[in-house]
C-alpha cells in the first residue's frame, strides 16, 4: 500500500459518511461478536516538521492476525514494513522491535476490552523480556472502540480510561489514555449497514525514553478517530485516526515544531477491503 493511497484516508471516510443515513432505525452497538479468526491491515505515517518543512517521515504497514486458541486468541503481526525517509538522504528500513515479531495470547471481551495480553514466548529469552506489555492493547484501542455495557441515548458521550505501566522494560513508560466516544449515526454501503463511532483521546506518558516521535516524559498527545462497525457481523471494519504531538524542549530549541501522524486499519474480507481493492 503506497503513501499516496494512505493519503486518501480522509476522502474514503467522507465517502462512507455521505452514504444513506439509517440512524433512526438502528440502536447503539453494545457488544462485539468475535469470530474464530480475523485480521486487520494497518497503515501509519508520521511527519516531523521544522519551520514548516518536513525533516523526517516514518511509514509503517502490517497485518494484525487473530486465531482462536481455546478461550483466548493467538495474535501476531505479519508482513511488517517500517521505513524512515529523510529528505535528500533517501529511505532506510527501520529495525523491528520485539513487539513486531512476538506472538501474544489475548483475551477480548464483548465490549472490546483487552482483559489479558501476554507474550507467547519464553520469558528467559532476552527479546521476550523487552516486549512492552501494553503494546497490543494500545494498538487495538484505535481499531476497536470500547462499547458501553448499556446502550446510551443517541448523542450521549461515554468515556473510557486505560492505565498502562511498562516501566519494568527498558523502553517502557507509564501513563493513561482517556478516550471519549459517541455514535454519530449509521450508513449503508453496498447494502452493508455500518455504525459510525467517533472518538477523541488524550494520552499522558511519563518516564518513556525519546523515540521516533521525539516523545519524552509528560508530553501530551491528542488523537481523533472514526470507526465503522458492521451491524450484522458486529465487528469493526474500518478505522481512521490522526493526531499531533508538540516537539519537546530539546528538539524545539533546534527548530523542530512537532510531529503529525495519521493511520487507518480495515478488516480483511470486509466490504471496506473490497472497496479499497484496486480495479482488476
Amino acid at each position: 500500500m503506497t503513501l499516496t493511497k494512505l493519503a486518501g484516508i480522509a476522502s474514503f471516510a467522507v465517502t462512507l459518511a455521505s452514504c444513506r443515513d439509517e440512524a433512526r432505525v438502528a440502536p447503539t452497538p453494545t457488544a462485539y461478536a468475535w469470530p474464530d479468526s480475523f485480521a486487520y491491515k494497518m497503515e501509519f505515517v508520521s511527519e516531523t516538521s521544522a519551520k514548516g518543512v518536513v525533516v523526517l517521515r516514518y511509514e509503517e504497514r502490517k497485518e494484525l492476525m487473530f486465531e482462536a486458541r481455546d478461550d483466548r486468541y493467538l495474535a501476531w503481526h505479519d508482513s511488517v514494513v517500517k521505513e524512515i525517509l529523510v529528505p535528500r538522504r533517501g529511505t532506510v528500513a527501520e529495525p523491528y522491535q520485539p513487539e513486531d515479531t512476538v506472538h501474544y495470547y489475548v483475551t477480548l471481551n464483548r465490549w472490546g476490552q483487552v482483559v489479558r495480553s501476554e507474550p507467547g514466548c519464553d520469558p528467559a529469552v532476552a527479546a521476550c523480556q523487552q516486549v512492552l506489555p501494553s503494546a497490543l492493547p494500545l494498538e487495538l484501542l484505535r481499531l476497536v472502540p470500547r462499547l458501553p455495557v448499556w446502550a446510551p441515548p443517541r448523542g450521549v458521550v461515554w468515556v473510557d480510561t486505560l492505565v498502562f505501566d511498562d516501566t519494568p522494560r527498558a523502553r517502557g513508560g507509564r501513563g493513561t489514555i482517556v478516550t471519549s466516544y459517541r455514535v454519530t449515526g449509521d450508513t449503508v454501503v453496498a447494502r452493508v449497514a455500518l455504525w459510525r463511532v467517533q472518538w477523541h483521546s488524550f494520552r499522558r506518558t511519563y518516564g518513556v525514553a525519546p523515540g521516533l516521535l521525539g516523545i519524552t516524559a509528560d508530553v501530551p498527545v491528542e488523537e481523533d478517530g472514526l470507526v465503522y462497525i458492521d451491524k450484522e457481523r458486529q465487528l469493526p471494519v474500518f478505522a481512521t485516526w490522526a493526531g499531533a504531538v508538540a516537539a519537546p524542549p530539546a528538539l524545539g530549541s533546534l527548530g523542530v515544531t512537532g510531529t503529525g501522524f495519521r493511520g487507518r486499519g480495515y478488516l480483511v474480507g470486509s466490504i471496506v477491503e473490497r472497496l479499497l481493492a484496486p480495479p482488476q
